[in-house]
C-alpha cells in the first residue's frame, strides 16, 4: 500500500510516537522510510542591518546547537528502527517547516507523511499546531497526524470522520 513514507519531526513526544508508528507502518508494508529535522529559519530573520554575520554572531552557536539537537534526534531513531530491522534516511533540513517538508515529499515520491498534531513550540492548546493544521489544509500526499490520546481538546462536540454525514 505505501512504497514511500516520510516522518517529520521535531523531537516532541508526540512526534516520536509518529516516529514509532511510520517505522511499524515501514515494516508492515516493507516500505523505504525517510525522517526529516527541519530547523526552522525564520527565527533568525532580522534586519539586514542588524544581523552581521562575524564569526562571533550567536547565531552560528544557535545554529550549530539546532543542528547537534537535530543529529540527536535522528539518530535516536535510526537506533530504534534498526531494533526492528527498518533502515531509514535521515536528513537535517533548514528553512520553512512546511516549505521544506512539502518539498521533501514532493521530490522522494513519498505516498504517506506522518506527523504530530503539535510539536515543541506550543501548540498542546490547540487541536493541530501550526505545522500539522498547514499540512492538513493541503496535503501533499496521504497525511497521517498523530493525536495525543490523553488530550483533553477534544470534547463531546468532537464527530468522527466516520460517522460524518454525507
Amino acid at each position: 500500500m505505501f512504497k514511500k513514507i516520510v516522518i517529520a519531526t521535531d523531537g516532541s513526544d508526540l512526534s516520536l510516537k509518529a516516529a514509532e508508528k511510520g517505522m511499524s507502518l515501514a515494516k508492515m508494508f516493507s516500505a523505504k522510510l525517510q525522517v526529516i529535522y527541519v530547523i526552522d529559519q525564520r527565527v533568525f530573520f532580522f534586519p539586514h542591518e542588524v544581523q552581521v554575520l562575524a564569526p562571533e554572531n550567536p547565531y552560528f552557536e544557535i545554529l550549530d546547537k539546532l543542528r547537534e539537537n537535530g543529529e540527536a534526534i535522528l539518530n535516536k531513531m535510526d537506533k530504534k528502527a534498526g531494533k526492528i530491522g527498518v533502515e531509514i534516511d535521515k536528513f537535517i533540513l533548514e528553512g520553512s517547516v512546511v516549505k521544506e517538508i512539502r518539498n521533501t515529499v514532493k521530490e522522494s515520491h513519498a505516498d504517506l507523511l506522518i506527523i504530530g498534531a503539535y510539536g515543541k513550540t506550543g501548540g498542546e492548546n490547540e487541536m493541530l499546531g501550526s505545522i500539522a493544521q498547514a499540512l492538513a489544509s493541503s496535503p501533499p500526499c496521504s497525511l497521517l497526524i498523530i493525536q495525543d490520546r490523553k488530550s483533553t481538546r477534544l470534547n463531546s462536540s468532537h464527530i468522527p470522520l466516520s460517522r460524518m454525514p454525507s
